[in-house]
């Protein structure tokens, strides 16, 4: 039996096979490594200037029109108390609000489902600020609004600091942090920000606190899809992992990860390893039972299925741009040692 703390969302999320290929198109999408510096401009003053996935970002004055390209980014200017200022959504289907939140967030108007918006849909709210979770919502060559594109209407766009390209396979659960103090500055938000970054850091505190001393459980963190097995090797995911008092099995990996934080392996690769924990994603009740039924057949004969540590987690957990992922740590955290 898979062990699973969800808030009630039903979402669909695109495979790890097209983020791949999305992620490594040739668009307009910077291939910076810089997370955000936001060093660069005293609190509560304008312009806001940052260094964002290797991108110089400026904020002239106080957004008034703000697009959310991602449903973890929306709960955050929620979170933050200036939800008001978003103007239009995108993407909501992959994943439903929290349900303390649900009420705001549905209130805001969505331009697109399940993909990012196309160019003219996106410039047509004539948006001042455009925040998203990652870099692929800006890749010109899926027909999405570029940076360039959104520069010559004097736009600002930022990307949650996980979400750089050259940052993604290295991904931190502390990445938020960054996201919250450039939204908190901009807004005129500091003090909230703070409060949110400080709540976050003592619960990451005490999930530390929890698994201090237990000796880490190695676990084979998986994503299944259509029948294939892709092993997790990067990303927040593994930050969330060793968190939780687990350290990966595929830490090893002989460059299985040198192009990006997945990989398609076999059967035999998880079986030779035989991981004490399977760690997975899911993006709705459905894809949690394949899930389960995959890998309870395939690996009948594993420590991890015997004793019943199978572990699934919200795809929510693990976007850049989410505090999500800090209660990530906690379930994760529990399904290896409770």
């Amino acid at each position: 039996m898979s062990r699973t703390v969800r808030r009630s969302r039903h979402f669909t999320v695109p495979s790890l096979a097209a983020l791949a290929l999305a992620l490594t198109a040739c668009g307009n999408v910077s291939q910076g490594d810089e997370r955000g510096d936001t060093s660069g401009s005293s609190a509560g003053a304008y312009p806001v200037e940052v260094t964002n996935c290797g991108r110089e970002v400026r904020v002239a004055a106080p957004p008034e029109r703000v697009v959310s390209l991602h449903p973890s980014i929306t709960e955050l200017l929620i979170q933050l108390g200036v939800g008001d200022r978003v103007v239009a959504q995108a993407q909501h289907t992959l994943g439903e609000p929290s349900p303390e939140l649900a009420a705001e967030v549905d209130a805001i108007p969505s331009i697109s489902a399940d993909s990012p918006p196309d160019k003219e849909t996106l410039i047509s709210q004539a948006p001042d600020l455009v925040l998203s979770g990652t870099e692929y919502e800006f890749n010109t060559e899926m027909g999405f609004a570029g940076y360039d594109d959104l520069d010559a209407l004097g736009t600002a766009s930022y990307v949650a600091a996980g979400g750089c390209v050259e940052r993604r396979s290295e991904g931190s659960v502390e990445d938020v942090f960054t996201d919250l103090e450039f939204l908190g500055r901009v807004f005129g938000v500091e003090e909230r920000a703070a409060e949110l970054e400080s709540t976050a850091r003592a619960e990451l505190a005490d999930s530390a606190a929890t698994v201090a001393g237990t000796p880490p459980v190695r676990a084979a963190q998986v994503y299944v899809e259509g029948g294939k097995l892709y092993a997790i090797g990067g990303a927040i995911e593994i930050d969330l992992l060793r968190r939780a008092g687990g350290v990966s099995v595929f830490d090893d990996d002989d460059g299985l990860f040198s192009d990006f934080f997945s990989a398609e392996v076999s059967p035999e690769a998880v079986l030779a390893e035989d991981p004490e924990a399977f760690v997975f994603s899911v993006n709705s009740p459905e894809h949690e039972k394949e899930t389960v039924d995959y890998l309870t057949s395939t690996f009948a004969e594993t420590a991890a299925v015997r004793e019943g540590r199978l572990v699934a987690v919200d795809d929510t957990f693990v976007q850049p741009g989410t505090l999500s992922s800090v209660e990530g740590v906690r379930v994760v955290a529990e399904g290896l040692h409770g």
